[in-house]
């Protein structure tokens, strides 16, 4: 109902089109239910709270504290047991595994804005959040939008050894264009949009891009990118791009798995645990 309101304001109140455009911007889908999220957690593990927003967040942790750590980031509108295989498969090789849901998502209560509302900015603050109790991470895990969040954390000290980023948004600027025209907004809507989404997050749009921030690092993780060829969500030449301006980077494309079906495929998961692997080896040579 909202978005139909909004081709008809360009002309008379486009400040109102981008407030109305703003809030369904940032608003998340509806989870899915706490029995079909339950049904997918993985067994043993304890789950653990932190204070978010007026509520918390929400996940569980695999394995013992002080052991190389893989923290898992799901997408937007996700949940962390979207990632269960490779919780299984990353802590049967030995890593702690810490699996959360972003605010706004899963479990977690509401974000900084409201019940259902949140952006990728507090995402990668959040990732932050959860770092900074539970410790160094060797490898990030990051599905969909969580990908782009888990290299905004790189600015705020969040340097893992490795990460492996499943189906990857890797820049915020053509998403919201695309949700722009899929509104029918007209130019000034958008820019309104634009401007309150900066605002509200503190930071430039053109800003919120992996390159863009890869570029500003003095060193970078090791990379795996994995990516379906015909992913309809984000298709895969952010991936191939990011592929090539990254310094040590691989690249691994699939078919016929879509956005979603990739996080639970046999030989994408066992690709990212011996990614995760490696890097653990490099973080117990570096302790003896």
């Amino acid at each position: 109902m909202a978005a139909a309101l909004l081709p008809g304001l360009e002309r008379r109140s486009p400040a109102v089109a981008g407030r109305l455009a703003e809030w369904l911007w940032f608003r998340t889908p509806p989870t899915a239910p706490a029995t079909h999220r339950a049904a997918e957690t993985p067994p043993g593990g304890e789950p653990f709270e932190l204070p978010w927003g007026g509520g918390a967040l929400r996940g569980r942790v695999y394995g013992s504290w002080g052991d190389p750590t893989a923290y898992l980031v799901h997408g937007w509108g996700g949940w962390w047991q979207q990632l269960g295989a490779h919780v299984t498969s990353l802590h049967r090789a030995g890593l702690c595994v810490v699996a959360f849901d972003a605010p706004a998502h899963g479990g977690s209560g509401r974000g900084r804005h409201g019940r259902r509302s949140t952006d990728v900015v507090e995402m990668a603050d959040a990732l932050a959040a959860v770092v900074r109790e539970f410790g160094h991470p060797t490898v990030v895990v990051a599905h969909s939008l969580g990908a782009l969040a888990a290299v905004r954390a790189l600015e705020l000290g969040v340097r893992p050894e490795a990460y492996a980023f499943l189906a990857p948004a890797l820049e915020a600027a053509p998403l919201e264009r695309r949700f722009a025209a899929a509104l029918a907004l007209g130019p000034r809507s958008a820019a309104e949009l634009t401007r309150r989404g900066e605002r509200r997050t503190g930071v430039a749009l053109g800003e919120v891009d992996a390159v863009s921030i890869a570029s500003r690092q003095r060193s970078l993780p090791a990379l795996l990118l994995v990516h379906d060829r015909g992913d309809r969500e984000v298709p895969m030449k952010g991936s191939v791009e990011l592929s090539s301006a990254w310094h040590d980077a691989r690249l691994m494309l699939t078919d016929g798995l879509g956005h979603r079906r990739l996080l639970r495929d046999p030989a994408v998961v066992e690709r990212v645990t011996a990614h995760a692997v490696t890097a653990a080896a490099t973080v117990r040579r570096s302790s003896r």
